[in-house]
């Protein structure tokens, strides 16, 4: 082993018989009034191994494999291995990643196995508009599979925000183009994109199949293809993600019913159970398509995608604990609020409380909550 002082943690502060070091934020103070810790962690560049850094500090062997392990207790080093899976280019491709992950590493758990975490993983995204931009961070970063889906033309108004593509891709296929420019920015990845209309839960089967997450963005028709990706993913076992911007509002949803966690139907459930107008308000948009009517301002999906993105990287790598599952920002504020799910899992949830035959209707999910007689 030939430990290392975290790069990222650098430059040491000096201030007498004291060094400060920055982590995470936090500024800690350790005496040092002979200077041995700091010539100790300047030394500590992963090239010498315990044995050669006890020479060099006329130290006992004891000393340093003390003061190590107070070192490592912190989380200020960690081992310098490199593995021998990881190819040149990829150690260049992915060098800020490795410093970021560091931030998460010590001499047990290294730095690499976040990465390899995310190698390893398959995402599907379903949409290529706004999820152009997340298929794009996942390439950079090295998820090993990614899975699209898109049925859309590129059109000029969708260049204000979907940067993927320009306007030489006008009138060609999203899903075309996206594998195309995915694999330009990552050709060490698997990248299959699918030009598919969605209009069933069905079409969303084999597309999400072996995925370990999936980022839905498809927002039309309303609310109905939520649902769709919603009893797919129940049905697989896959955690997914959905989200949107309404003007100034940034908002989206983590949803796992391997967890015991309410799907959106349980949702739907509780919503008109507990305001019965809510009816009124789910019929008005149900199963439409609203064209023209985007709000998508380049910064504010940036927003989304990043958070989106930071999660997903957190449930697939395990290096940071996970946001809440519903997240609003406002984006004049910037105020964030996040929350746990209000409602529970509906016992009487057709999608994911009892075996799956079909989905339901929006007159089923009705009288599921107020019976038959009562909306007669």
């Amino acid at each position: 082993m030939r430990p290392a002082f975290k790069k990222t943690l650098r430059p040491i502060i000096r201030k007498g018989q004291v060094i400060e070091i920055n982590y995470h934020g936090v500024a800690t103070e350790l005496d040092d009034p002979d200077g041995k810790i700091y010539e100790l962690l300047e030394l500590m560049d992963g090239s010498l191994s315990t044995s050669e850094l006890s020479l060099k500090l006329e130290l006992p062997l004891e000393d340093i494999e003390d003061a190590i392990l107070s070192l490592n207790e912190l989380n200020y080093i960690e081992d310098s291995s490199i593995p021998n899976t990881y190819s040149p280019t990829e150690l260049e491709r992915y060098q800020s990643n490795l410093n970021y992950f560091s931030g998460y590493s010590n001499l047990d758990v290294s730095r690499y196995s976040f990465q390899d975490k995310l190698r390893n993983s398959k995402v599907a995204i379903l949409g290529l508009g706004g999820g152009s931009l997340a298929a794009a961070y996942l390439a950079g970063l090295g998820v090993g599979e990614i899975v699209g889906v898109d049925y859309d033309t590129i059109e000029r108004t969708n260049l204000n925000r979907q940067f993927l593509y320009n306007e030489n891709d006008i009138g060609r296929l999203k899903s075309v183009v996206a594998e195309e420019k995915i694999k330009l920015i990552n050709p060490e990845i698997s990248v299959t994109m699918h030009n598919r209309l969605i209009s069933s839960y069905e079409d969303v089967l084999d597309l999400i199949d072996g995925a370990d997450v999936v980022l839905n963005m498809l927002d039309q028709p309303a609310i109905l293809s939520a649902r769709w990706v919603n009893a797919a993913c129940v049905q697989k076992g896959i955690p997914f993600y959905r989200g949107g911007i309404n003007n100034q509002t940034i908002m989206w949803e983590r949803y796992d019913s391997t967890n015991g966690e309410p799907c959106i139907d349980c949702k739907i459930l509780d919503s008109l159970k507990n305001d019965f107008e809510n009816i009124y308000r789910l019929e008005s948009g149900y199963g439409k398509t609203f064209s023209r009517v985007n709000t998508g301002f380049a910064p504010n999906l940036s927003v989304l995608t990043g958070l989106f993105v930071s999660d997903v990287v957190n449930l697939l790598t395990g290096a940071a604990p996970l946001f809440k599952p519903n997240i609003n920002v406002d984006t004049i504020t910037m105020n964030t609020l996040q929350t746990e799910n209000e409602n529970p899992k509906n016992p009487l949830c057709p999608t994911c409380s009892k075996k799956f035959t079909e989905l339901a209707s929006l007159e089923e999910l009705k009288q599921i909550v107020y019976g038959k007689e009562a909306l007669l």
